[in-house]
């Protein structure tokens, strides 16, 4: 499963944290805003994660390719099962804290 798209869970888990980070910065003194930001921002990472879980469990090893700066040289993510625990466990101690 090679995804590139704009759909892509694995590009999504790539992103959402950096745009919950800028979010949680741009929320200033407003502390009851940045844990609302904190939380959904969690919570959805997990349901994006868990979301990957599918296609790990069937042998699949979903991958995301963003760039190749040289010839058979690209920037690419692929999923492997020990990764996808950790990321299940950390997304998951994320809404925990």
């Amino acid at each position: 499963m090679s995804a590139t798209t704009l759909g892509s869970p694995l590009l999504w888990s790539l992103i959402l944290p950096i745009l919950g980070a800028i979010c949680i910065s741009l929320s200033g003194r407003r502390p009851n805003l940045r844990e609302g930001i904190t939380l959904t921002t969690a919570v959805v990472l997990f349901a994006i994660v868990a979301r990957l879980l599918g296609p790990v469990l069937a042998g699949e090893r979903p991958e995301l390719v963003l760039l190749g700066p040289f010839p058979g040289l690209p920037v690419a993510f692929r999923v492997e099962p020990l990764g996808m625990l950790f990321a299940l466990i950390a997304s998951g101690l994320w809404i925990v804290h």
